[in-house]
């Protein structure tokens, strides 16, 4: 489920390769991308990752402390890796579709 975004990151890397840069294709496949990544790595990755705690933590005297402790330092380091990642991927795109500065004085004149 993890890895559902990642379709979508792919088109978008072969659409800059094949000069669509900007498109309005492009513009909903980051759309698209944005949304899966927020609802599938953050939303429902954090709410798996609480489940997964509550279940070591329930059944987990049989697992050594140290192996928990890992689980929980690796699963903590994964998402705040995906926020970060997510912020990254929000700025490309804005960057991208922003408008130019010569859009802009145009529009003022």
């Amino acid at each position: 489920m993890f890895e559902a975004s990642t379709i979508f990151l792919n088109m978008n890397w072969w659409m800059d390769k094949l000069g669509m840069t900007g498109s309005r294709l492009q513009l909903y496949n980051a759309c698209t991308l944005l949304f899966l990544y927020l609802s599938v790595r953050l939303i429902f990755g954090v709410y798996m990752s609480y489940h997964l705690f509550a279940d070591l933590s329930a059944n987990g005297s049989s697992m050594p402390i140290a192996l928990r402790y890992f689980y929980r330092v690796a699963n903590y380091s994964i998402i705040l890796l995906s926020y970060y990642w997510f912020y990254l991927m929000i700025a490309a795109v804005r960057k991208r579709f922003a408008p130019s500065k010569a859009a802009k004085a145009t529009k003022t004149e």
